[in-house]
């Protein structure tokens, strides 16, 4: 049996994504949790402090989508990245990458440093102090490292600040849906895909773990509908956050 570890923290939606590849493919590993401010205590071997990282019997990867690709030639149970629908599945997932998942970052970047921005930080905080502990001091000034961390200015020089951000989210939403369409799952492919469970855990994250009152993504029929389907493929808490932190259920809000 492969010795197959995941390191990352789970407030991260790219370790997230790899998690849930993971997991649609049944494969038994162990979730390592890295503490931001002390990655090398973890991930020191990798010689940076990206995550997620993947390893499988001593060799490791950074890349979350790169890990679809892997996975499939190492399990090729249940195809993530099936090459007969490589074109449409590049191009989204590029989408995903580019556009998608670097949005989840954009009140970190110019967001109002007002209660629900303070309250989002500190949440995140208690989030990682439950499965790394974290002194009092940076728990209270998580907000500001939200604001001033190096992976957080990098991803602002590749967006479009100018565009607001409700607008943002408009187009973002919108062009999800699309991407969706009549389904069942994402690009209309008939099975789930890399693309699926990319994008799966950041809509609930929020909800679950208290971050948003609602799951406000379900209130659109395409995506409750859609969500629903991609459950059905995973764990009831496919997020890797701790168990105990969970504050909504995410079968009561796709009920």
């Amino acid at each position: 049996m492969k010795s197959i570890k995941l390191y990352g923290y789970a407030t991260s939606p790219y370790v997230r994504k790899t998690g849930c590849f993971l997991y649609y493919k049944g494969i038994d590993f162990t979730h390592v949790p890295v503490n931001p401010i002390k990655p090398k205590a973890t991930i020191g071997h990798t010689n940076g402090a990206q995550v997620p990282v993947l390893e499988v019997d001593g060799e490791w990867r950074r890349e979350s989508s790169d890990h679809a690709r892997w996975l499939d030639e190492l399990f090729p149970e249940k195809l993530l990245y099936p090459l007969v629908h490589q074109a449409k599945i590049d191009k989204i997932d590029r989408w995903i990458s580019d556009t998608y998942l670097p949005s989840y970052f954009r009140r970190s970047i110019d967001g109002g440093f007002n209660a629900p921005f303070l309250f989002r930080a500190w949440r995140l905080a208690a989030l990682v102090n439950a499965d790394t502990p974290l002194p009092l001091l940076i728990r209270l000034i998580w907000p500001l490292g939200l604001r001033t961390a190096p992976f957080i200015r990098h991803m602002a020089k590749h967006m479009d600040l100018t565009e607001s951000y409700e607008d943002m989210q408009g187009r973002i939403f919108s062009e999800l849906v699309g991407h969706i369409a009549d389904g069942p799952y994402m690009g209309g492919l008939d099975q789930p895909t890399m693309l699926d469970f990319s994008v799966f855990p950041q809509l609930i994250f929020g909800y679950m773990f208290g971050l948003e009152k609602n799951l406000s993504a379900a209130m659109h029929p395409v995506i409750k509908d859609w969500l629903k389907r991609v459950s059905q493929h995973l764990p009831a808490n496919p997020t890797l956050a701790a168990d105990e932190m969970q504050s909504n259920s995410l079968t009561e809000a796709l009920a």
